[in-house]
This record gives C-alpha cells, structure tokens and sequence, in this order.
C-alpha cells in the first residue's frame, strides 16, 4: 500500500479531487502554506494499491501539472505587451509536487 502527498495549487483543487474521485480515488485535502511567496496551496493524501500509483500520478499530472494560461496585462505591464495588440498574455500557472511513501499497515474501522 502507498499514502501519495501531492501539494497542488489551491486553484486546481476543486478539479484536480473530482477526477481522482471520478476514478475512485478518496482523498484528504489539507490546507497548506509554503513556497517562495507564502502562496495558499492545497495538500492531498491518497492512500491507493501499488498498482494504482501510476493512475494517481497520470491524474495529478493531467489537472494540475504545470501548464500555460492567459492572464490580463495591467497597469505599467501594458507598455511592455502593447506591441502584442492584446491586453492578455500567457504565464506559467499550476504544477505539483508528489512524494510516494511505503505503508506498512493501514486499517480502516
């Protein structure tokens, strides 16, 4: 047996639990702290088979790995994007770190 933790950004929690549970996985959020700048993420605590840790991951990966998404330029910003033609830029947004741990013994009652 396997507990996965994965802190994810608190913004593709709401997404991220509804496919894990889709595909049923349970789930125990906790909200966290931490990083460079204090930002609000979310913990998850995913106890599943051995056999299963790949599905856990592949979902992590899928709904909040990293990505690229449009954000609104403003203020002093829209000098530097103004040759773009386009108030909105893409940023780097979500990503997510997962640690695997061995379980000896796991009991539910």
């Amino acid at each position: 047996m396997k507990l996965i933790l994965a802190i994810i950004q608190s913004a593709d929690e709401a997404d991220t639990v509804q496919e894990l549970n889709a595909h049923g996985f349970f789930v125990t959020k906790l909200s966290t702290t931490g990083g460079f700048l204090k930002a609000k993420n979310t913990t998850l605590l995913i106890g599943t088979e051995d056999e299963k840790v790949d599905g856990v991951i592949e979902t992590l990966r899928k709904f909040a790995g990293h990505r690229m998404q449009l954000s609104p330029v403003t203020g002093a910003d829209m000098r530097i994007f103004s040759h773009t033609g386009s108030n909105m830029v893409e940023v780097p947004a979500g990503g997510c770190v997962v640690f695997v741990l061995d379980i000896d013994k796991a009991e539910k009652f």
